[in-house]
């Protein structure tokens, strides 16, 4: 059997391994519940209940829309005081000599805010209507000036807003399906080390076959799990288009930005599971190593590329769109949300490719000695010894 179908039949058994169509419904059911519970929540949030003020003698209005309710307040003392102890009112307002506003309450007025936007729209219709200009001209003096911005190809006009969602839910998706294959390696391989099954694989497979067969397997089994998340936030999408007027960016319908991001995620998990199996394989027990801490690594990088968001075309982020441990979020983030040129992506493609491949084969090496290496953890000098010997 070649080395190219034992790594296939390695990867096979390692996705059938972890991969069970039960968890991947429940999870499915879980993310969606998870999400209409997270929208309602959000909804209480941002609706809240309506707050009432009295004021006496202040022609406020209540901005609309708003959860101020604003109503006329009783003329004595008594009867107000009376107001805010029944809860009847959240605030008596009233004004005084110097002009100056004043608010009684008996809690924490969670509704300043709002009730400042009121006040100050009073006194500027109260100005304009000192100085004799009416709303009308107020609004024709203060208009700004017409701008209408034109793209060259309309199909690269960016929605603003809910692009950059898409970039920033992207990049979360790209560190869990990183961090998750590290944990199935990290498990998997130090489990086998353990039990002393090294000896008998190792004399049926070449120990690079098996590495490649598990940077597949468990790839593809977190490729599977992030899909299925992806499957349930495209179903709330699709839902809160009906339900809640929600605007799909269209990113979702460009096929060569969705092939893009594949292709840096599938590149990214290979390159990251190669270096997680190697350091895996010379872990002796994880309960007790420290080494455990260093695969936490790939967060850094991942995480640096979140200034891509705020600019898209500096310097920073078309460097970061090269360098392979930063180019799988880097420049997914700015085909999404820019126009990077197509040399850009080719030459950002293929270091990446070129990475992984190296990573790959450095990772060989690595797991060859390391998953037979018992009772010491090798040092970084002695896994480069390892990583340069000629004619491995």
């Amino acid at each position: 059997m070649s080395p190219r179908r034992q790594a296939l039949l390695v990867a096979g058994w390692e996705f059938r391994r972890y991969f069970k169509w039960k968890d991947q419904v429940a999870g499915l059911v879980i993310f969606a519940v998870l999400g209409l519970i997270g929208y309602g929540a959000s909804r209480l949030a941002t609706g809240g209940r309506v707050v009432t003020v009295a004021a006496t003698g202040i022609e406020l209005v209540a901005a609309e829309g708003g959860r101020m309710r604003v109503v006329p307040a009783p003329a004595d003392s008594a009867g107000q005081e009376a107001l805010l102890d029944t809860g009847d009112v959240d605030g008596i307002l009233h004004r005084r000599a110097d002009g100056a506003f004043e608010l009684k309450v008996r809690k924490d007025p969670r509704f300043l805010p709002e009730l400042r936007a009121a006040l100050a729209d009073l006194e500027r219709r109260e100005r304009m209507s000192a100085a004799g200009i009416s709303e009308t001209q107020l609004a024709v003096i203060l208009a700004p000036p017409r701008l209408e911005v034109r793209f060259g190809d309309p199909a690269r006009q960016r929605a603003g807003r809910a692009e950059r969602l898409v970039a920033a839910v992207f990049l979360f998706l790209v560190i869990l399906a990183v961090f998750t294959s590290m944990a199935y390696l990290l498990t998997g391989i130090t489990g086998e080390k353990q039990l002393r099954v090294t000896e008998s694989i190792t004399a049926i497979i070449p120990p690079q076959a098996w590495i490649d067969g598990k940077i597949l397997g468990i790839g593809a089994y977190a490729m599977t799990t992030i899909l299925n998340m992806m499957v349930g936030g495209v179903l709330l999408a699709v839902l809160g288009t009906y339900a809640w007027g929600f605007v799909i960016p269209d990113v979702f319908v460009r096929p060569a930005v969705l092939l893009l991001l594949v292709a840096y995620s599938l590149l990214a998990l290979a390159m990251w599971n190669a270096a997680f199996a190697a350091f895996a394989s010379t872990i002796d027990d994880p309960n007790t190593s420290t080494r455990t801490s260093v695969m936490f690594l790939p967060m850094l990088p991942l995480v640096m590329t979140f200034g891509v968001l705020r600019d898209p075309d500096g310097l920073a982020s078309r460097v970061m769109s090269l360098v392979p441990l930063t180019s799988p979020s880097a420049m997914p983030m700015r085909v999404i949300l820019s126009n990077p040129g197509a040399a850009e992506i080719a030459a950002s493609l293929a270091l990446l490719a070129a990475m992984a491949w190296l990573f790959r084969r450095l990772a060989g090496r690595v797991f060859e000695v390391g998953m037979l290496m018992y009772g010491k953890e090798p040092t970084l000098r002695e896994m480069w010894r390892w990583m340069t010997a000629p004619g491995r």
